[in-house]
């Protein structure tokens, strides 16, 4: 009874539970430091993490999504230049149908006011050149002034060009039917060098 009753096992008892109290407030206050310092770690790693549209990110994805733009980029910059390049093959296209189609209109041109002489009408023509050219350039140019000018023209080429010369000077004397005699002696003298124009240079 007398243990009992003592002082100091009731002084004891409340300095244990003092301490028993003080070490549950410590703990408490530590687990909650470090669940403080956990979620700010949490935190800090999700604020550092890239926005990516996965739920989770590597190195590897990383360097993954780097590869793929790069890739992106050089296939965006290819597409670019054969877009370039097929633009600028249709516009040489057209260039080039454009230049044909102006070759062939002075084809066309040309071969208008070019006079073929055929080998057999040259056949035909050759006698009747050498007759005219026996002949007086006055009288040849008479006979001449009776007939067209491309005809002329075909029989004058068939001649020496001195001969020819004096024909078309007697030619540009006479007047036929009103028509100036000078004024088609020029007709034909250009008549006559589209003739030459197409004769093919003889060899050697």
């Amino acid at each position: 009874m007398k243990a009992h009753s003592s002082p100091f096992i009731p002084a004891l008892f409340a300095s244990l539970l003092s301490a028993a109290v003080v070490l549950v407030w410590l703990w408490k206050t530590t687990m909650g430091l470090v669940a403080q310092r956990q979620v700010h770690a949490v935190q800090k790693l999700e604020e550092e993490r890239p926005d990516k549209p996965w739920d989770f990110w590597t190195v590897e994805i990383e360097s993954l999504a780097k590869e793929l733009e790069v890739a992106r980029a050089e296939v965006a910059k290819r597409e670019l230049e054969l877009s370039m390049r097929e633009k600028r093959i249709s516009e040489e296209a057209v260039e080039l149908e454009r230049t044909r189609a102006q070759l062939e209109a002075m084809r066309g041109e040309i071969n208008r006011h070019l006079i073929e002489v055929k080998d057999t009408e040259k056949k035909n023509l050759k006698p009747l050149a050498a007759t005219y050219s026996q002949i007086a350039p006055s009288a040849a140019a008479a006979i001449l002034c009776k007939m067209d000018d491309v005809t002329v023209a075909k029989l004058l080429s068939l001649m020496k060009a001195d001969v020819n010369s004096a024909i078309l000077a007697q030619i540009a004397q006479k007047s036929v039917a009103g028509e100036d005699g000078a004024k088609r002696a020029a007709t034909i003298s250009l008549l006559l060098k589209r003739i030459s124009a197409q004769r093919t240079p003889a060899g050697p």
